[in-house]
């Protein structure tokens, strides 16, 4: 902060009498420019545009120490006081326009300054104390896609463009004496807590003037300000704003002026529609023109029950922490049933079960249907209905039958094959059938009754790997018999009938295992492709060497041979 709020210019009293008739072209030395919007942080815009047919009207009252003051060279010493201090009303006026665009105006009015006797710059008697300012005309255009709500978060972005009419008095430095244009962009985020930040960046276009040996034209210039909420459901926030310009160009030798404020403020928002600021804070001593101490004070008003209005109301609402009045974890808009309690992946609404199938909807393949919670909600199908269902029936497309189990019954046909439940039984290294397998091969029997297109089926006996093979080929062929014989007692012919032993040299599993050699000991019926015309001899037993040693004697004919009808 500089003393007296003057930029420390070489200025020689000793020459200023010398120089009276070559007088400074004077220029606008205001550089506090507020905006209209309620919204707007003092001199740094903000770029939501006021909502569609909205206005808002306001008044800014500044009051400005030492904004111009001369010093003498080499010294911190007051020599002239050119514009000593100035009070200055702002009467201001928006308009938003399809909440994309807002209108302002700006009429500025120096109510009071004073000075010293000017003579020393070149005029006798002393500044104009009433005047009026340029009249000061602005335009805001949000950017398509950066255009937040009022009580929105997020970034947001907007071109502005002011244009200065030169109805002020420049002898009084409240006017440039000419067209002024000041194009630029606004960009800022505001966050969920309420706090704003800003930017301002654009130029001033303005005729050149020389004043004291510095160059005022042009100028690049720049704003930042933050508006951070403390009691934000009373409406009452902070502001902080640092504004400044820096010349395009320079005399040559002067020094580099760089006009920059700060200021801090406090604002509140009330539901009255009017929106009321003040504030304060001086230059950085980096420039002619800023003052030493700036204080201000506003009032902005929207009219009430306005959509503008309804969005400021809606700006002092604080975010309301989310509500979960079912305890579900699931809250606000997501939830879809907020008053009862619910599951998370099922939007906060409890599981339905409207088949009543204790599986539940979301999970349940066959909603409308009644079904088992292992069968995903799905009736169990019985495709062969023998009430063993598929998913649990080892044979589902064959009815279990009523001495059979696990779906499947005692004996069936697949493919070539008669496929029995279980493995016939023998007594141990000995080819008697035990009592508990004359259920399987009656059940072998009466396939083979029933479907007389089967000409002939080959039953076979296997073994495991104990014993030699010689002993096992016996011993196999033995019980092939044994089987064959036991079918041909059940009324089967006994040319559809042959028997053969291929002992342990077809393993179907691990002859080193217990459970292996429990699969070897098998008997298998083999379906012999159909023969054209006679019926072939049977094939030979890999074992037809050997004499089996339990052939049954003096067996009866079947019931099926002594019938007179021969077989297809």
């Amino acid at each position: 902060m500089k003393r007296s709020g003057s930029f420390a210019l070489a200025f020689v009293l000793a020459l200023a009498a010398a120089s009276a008739s070559a007088q400074d072209a004077r220029f606008d030395v205001q550089s506090f420019r507020p905006l209209g919007a309620p919204q707007d942080l003092v001199v740094v815009g903000q770029s939501r545009p006021l909502s569609h047919l909205s206005i808002s009207g306001g008044a800014f009252l500044n009051f400005a120490l030492d904004p111009l003051v001369l010093v003498a060279a080499g010294t911190h010493s007051k020599a002239v006081s050119v514009v000593g201090n100035r009070l200055q009303l702002d009467v201001m006026a928006a308009v938003g326009l399809f909440d994309w665009i807002e209108l302002g105006l700006d009429m500025p009015l120096v109510l009071a300054q004073g000075s010293d006797n000017l003579e020393a710059i070149g005029t006798e008697g002393f500044i104009q104390s009433f005047a009026p300012g340029d009249l000061r005309l602005t335009a805001k255009v949000a950017v398509p896609g950066l255009r937040r709500a009022a009580e929105g978060s997020g970034l947001g972005a907007s071109l502005t463009f002011g244009l200065g009419l030169p109805t002020g008095i420049q002898d009084a430095f409240t006017s440039d004496g000419d067209l002024t244009y000041t194009p630029g962009l606004l960009l800022d985020y505001r966050f969920e807590s309420g706090i704003l930040l800003s930017l301002n960046t654009g130029v001033w276009l303005r005729p050149d003037r020389q004043f004291a040996g510095v160059q005022w034209g042009n100028a690049a210039t720049f704003g930042l300000g933050a508006e951070v909420p403390v009691l934000r459901s009373s409406g009452i926030t902070a502001l902080g704003t640092l504004t400044g310009s820096m010349p395009l160009d320079k005399l040559p030798d002067s020094a580099l002026q760089i006009p920059a404020e700060f200021l801090l403020g406090l604002r509140w928002y009330s539901s009255t529609g009017l929106t009321f600021t003040v504030g304060g804070g001086g230059g950085c001593g980096c420039s002619l023109t800023v003052p030493t101490l700036r204080v201000f004070t506003s009032i902005v008003w929207v009219p009430g029950k306005t959509r503008e209005w309804e969005a400021l109301e809606r700006f002092k609402k604080p975010p309301e922490p989310p509500v979960d009045p079912d305890g579900d974890s699931v809250i606000g808009e997501g939830d879809r049933c907020p008053s009862i309690a619910g599951l998370v992946e099922n939007g906060g609404c409890p599981d339905s079960d409207a088949d009543n199938d204790a599986v539940v909807d979301r999970l349940d393949r066959c909603p409308a249907e009644a079904g088992l919670v292992d069968n995903g909600g799905c009736p169990d199908p019985d495709t062969d209905k023998d009430a063993v269902v598929d998913r649990l029936d080892r044979c589902p497309d064959v009815p279990q039958g009523p001495r059979g189990r696990d779906g499947c019954p005692l004996a069936h046909i697949k493919g070539n094959k008669i496929l029995i439940l279980d493995q016939v039984h023998f007594a141990t290294g000995q080819d008697i059938i035990l009592p508990e397998s004359f259920p399987i091969l009656e059940e072998v029997g009466q396939i083979l009754i029933d479907h007389r297109e089967i000409q002939r089926v080959l039953v076979e006996a296997h073994t495991d790997a104990r014993a030699s093979d010689t002993y096992n080929f016996d011993l196999s062929r033995r019980r092939a018999a044994s089987v064959m014989n036991y079918l041909l007692d059940t009324g089967v012919a006994v040319e559809r009938l042959c028997s053969a032993g291929f002992g342990r040299s077809r393993p179907v599993g691990d002859n080193n295992t217990e459970e292996g050699m429990a699969l070897n000991r098998r008997v298998e019926f083999t379906i012999q492709p159909p023969a054209q015309g006679a019926l072939p001899p049977c094939p030979p037993d890999p074992s037809a060497e050997q004499e089996p040693s339990s052939m049954k004697k003096g067996r009866r004919l079947p019931a099926e041979q002594k019938a007179a009808a021969p077989l297809p």
